[in-house]
């Protein structure tokens, strides 16, 4: 993972609803702008625990956060991985 990650991109659509581009080049619809921003960012998040100090409870609901949200729109797999984060930055192993 790099440590130049960037945002997926996000846009607004013609009927109002927020889009994110996901890595495969599919835009998801979202419901609310904010949704959208978290699913945008959730590779930003993902590199946070590296420089993190465990236990940090803030980073873990962060994760926790972004796991609801990718589940939401059924990323489920990489919701799973964001849930196992949140366990690590809480200083618990898997």
């Amino acid at each position: 993972m790099s440590k130049s990650e960037k945002p997926l991109p996000i846009r607004q659509s013609d009927d109002g609803k927020w889009e994110v581009r996901d890595a495969s080049g599919n835009w998801i619809k979202c419901e609310t702008e904010e949704d959208a921003k978290i699913l945008s960012n959730a590779r930003i998040v993902r590199t946070k625990l590296d420089k993190a100090a465990i236990p940090d409870k803030v980073l873990a609901a962060e994760f926790d956060n972004t796991a609801e949200v990718l589940d939401k729109y059924n990323w489920r797999t990489t919701a799973r991985y964001f849930r196992a984060m949140a366990k690590r930055a809480r200083g618990k192993s898997s």
